[in-house]
């Protein structure tokens, strides 16, 4: 996992103008300037933070990512660590 390219992301999407209204209306564009692998693309797109967090992503840059893609708290720290998905349902 390229834990920088997801940190830079998240740096990004906060500090840059216009990249996170680019992100939400198609996140595919933004993503391709990033080396992301194609797990990690899913990952963000999913706000799959737990994935993330496994392949290296550092928990602050992790959480900033998070909030900025407007995940849920919950949403954040469930996962297969505690063998459910977001929903509570089995992972």
């Amino acid at each position: 996992m390229s834990a920088y390219a997801v940190t830079r992301l998240a740096w990004d999407l906060e500090h840059v103008d216009g990249l996170r209204d680019r992100f939400d209306a198609d996140p595919d564009p933004v993503l391709d300037g990033y080396a992301l692998t194609p797990t990690e693309r899913a990952a963000i797109v999913d706000r799959d933070a737990p994935a993330l967090l496994a392949g290296g992503v550092n928990p602050v840059a992790l959480r900033n990512l998070m909030v900025l893609l407007g995940a849920a708290g919950a949403q954040m720290y469930v996962r297969s660590h505690l063998g459910v998905d977001r929903t509570g349902g089995p992972a």
